[in-house]
């Protein structure tokens, strides 16, 4: 049993079925059907399993297991052609901006800097003077022509309200006049540390675009919404996760001091509002306080356990602030993006988290940015805490960057999904020769590093099987490019599953909890009306998901 737990972080499991030695219980659910308890790491289907009290107890042939079950249990029949798969485990994504974000202007379609302004006088038609119009998704890159919005084009279709607009990687953002007033931002305002207020070359004006900390300045002048508004919020985000099968997530939604405890509040009210969902809960460094008043890495129940601190290294390669070692190759032959740190402070930071007991997440894009997030996980090595830190999204690397991630012991956190939505820019912003070290899922496997795999939503779509289909194809999941970009760093459908599922427990310090349907783990599942090893790769994304359980319960049908 422990050999099989411990592969599921590699991938390295065991082809043994296994049935509990215990009582027949009183009751409980049987599943009867293919049931694939671990993909991707070895272990061989079985034909059915028992859930008891929220837990696996039983897995194996469909006599052993209705045996084990005793005559009370539930026992239900799977539609021809489903399998049963672990829970989806989201390895990445925010899901406080899922439930804030239904609120706002979507602007993920908009294909022109005039559609904006005109989707922005609409909803401030729609609205009383004042009142802030927020918004997200746009990308300039899908612009005709590919041009950055600016505070004056905002500012004439909504004169009288504050505008906040943030890019698809929400590391770039766009505001109007009365915006910046509110959050007293000027001419004359100095640029955040991380951060910066973009300003005309010629004339020094603030053009309203606000790069990374930046937007935190502008964002923080807006009025709050209440407990009652982010909790209905909360339970249409999670009742969306358990649509796409998902029933863990690793989420990043305490930013700031005093975050925390509302939180853990929001999350415990959707509970007991019967919206379940297995949270680990990571919290940014300048909440560092509050989440060593709560507890290390790991601490709290089977529903929230503190994940780890999360730090930002760059920022994203769409918006042109992920930190590269050589300049943008569609750019002016000096931008290289921005470090949110010095690397010195950095790695003091990493360091004291680490030894609080603490594992940490750095969100690192460019690969001058991975080199700095190295630096920083060395410093913390022999530190303390529980370790397996996370390098996030890793999505340009130098050559021997996977070997240097294997030797670290880090976990490589990627967004397949990123790439079928950058394919639009990518080759043209890094240049032939170092898009052949980009998006290197393979190279990272191959060289031993663990993958956990997730969504980024709302940055994309939160369906664990468009990742797997992207990880699976490299393409826009439309067929372009034919055979897939770089194709050399495909993964197979079981090891994307895997990323999805063992490996996304095992970054989030939860193996042998999430991620696997072997006896002893969570009865958390997923039922998909194709086994996705056994479709074409282009409809992986379009099977159907049947059911969802957490805990045994099921918390989704479909109709």
């Amino acid at each position: 049993m422990r050999k099989v737990e411990e592969g599921l972080c590699t991938g390295r499991g065991s082809e043994i079925l296994m049935v509990a030695s215990l009582e027949p219980p009183p009751a409980g659910l049987v599943l009867v059907g293919r049931i694939v308890p671990a993909p991707g790491c070895g272990v061989a289907a079985a034909e059915a399993v028992f859930f008891r009290d929220g837990r696996v107890v039983a897995l194996g042939s469909e006599a052993a297991v209705r045996e084990a079950a005793g005559p009370r249990a539930e026992v239900e029949i799977l539609p021809r052609g489903a399998v049963v798969l672990p829970g989806f485990v989201d390895g990445h994504c925010h899901l406080l901006w899922c439930a804030a974000v239904a609120a706002q202007l979507d602007l993920r379609d908009v294909d022109s800097p005039e559609e904006l302004a005109r989707r922005v006088a609409r909803r401030a038609a729609q609205l009383p003077p004042g009142a802030w119009i927020e918004g997200y998704g746009w990308d300039q890159s899908r612009f005709h022509p590919p041009i950055w919005p600016d505070r004056q084009l905002l500012d004439r279709a909504a004169p009288e309200h504050p505008v906040l607009l943030r890019r698809v990687c929400r590391h770039v953002a766009v505001a109007n006049s009365l915006a910046l007033a509110a959050a007293g931002v000027h001419r004359e305002t100095p640029d955040p540390a991380g951060g910066r207020f973009v300003r005309d070359r010629e004339t020094a004006e603030l053009t309203g675009l606000l790069e990374e900390t930046a937007i935190e300045r502008v964002a923080a002048a807006r009025p709050q919404p209440g407990f009652a508004e982010r909790l209905a919020g909360l339970l249409d985000a999670i009742r969306t996760a358990h649509a796409a099968g998902i029933t863990a997530v690793h989420t990043h939604d305490v930013h700031h001091p005093g975050e925390l405890e509302g939180v853990l509040a929001l999350y415990a009210a959707a509970r007991e509002r019967g919206r379940p969902l297995r949270v680990a809960l990571d919290v940014g460094w300048e909440a560092f306080a509050d989440a060593r008043a709560w507890g290390p890495s790991g601490h709290g129940d089977p529903w929230v356990r503190m994940g780890s601190i999360k730090f930002f290294a760059d920022g994203s390669l769409g918006g042109r602030t992920a930190a590269l070692r050589e300049p943008y190759a569609d750019g002016d032959g000096q931008e290289r993006g921005m470090l949110r740190h010095p690397p010195e402070e950095l790695a003091a930071h990493v360091a004291a988290a680490a030894a609080a007991g603490y594992q940490v997440a750095i969100h690192c894009i460019g690969d001058r940015a991975v080199d700095v997030a190295l630096q920083a996980v060395a410093a913390a090595r022999g530190r303390g805490g529980p370790g397996r830190h996370r390098l996030i999204h890793v999505q340009v690397m130098a050559p021997e960057h996977p070997g240097r991630l294997a030797a670290a012991g880090v976990v490589a956190e990627i967004q397949p999904r990123f790439l079928a939505s950058d394919l639009v820019f990518v080759e043209e912003r890094l240049g032939p020769e170092r898009s052949r070290y980009a998006y290197a899922w393979r190279s990272l496997l191959e060289a031993g590093v663990p993958l956990s795999a997730g969504s980024d939503a709302p940055i994309e779509p939160i369906p664990p099987l468009d990742g797997v289909q992207a990880a699976v194809t490299r393409d826009n999941l439309a067929g372009d490019p034919p055979g897939g970009w770089h194709p050399q760093q495909k993964l197979t459908v079981g090891e994307a599953l895997r990323a999805y599922t063992a490996g996304a427990a095992c970054g989030a310090l939860a193996e042998g909890l999430w991620g696997s349907l072997l006896p002893g783990a969570l009865a958390d599942a997923v039922v998909l009306g194709a086994d996705p090893e056994q479709v074409s790769p282009g409809e992986i994304r379009r099977i159907p998901v049947l059911a969802t359980y957490v805990g045994g319960v099921p918390v989704y049908r479909a109709r």
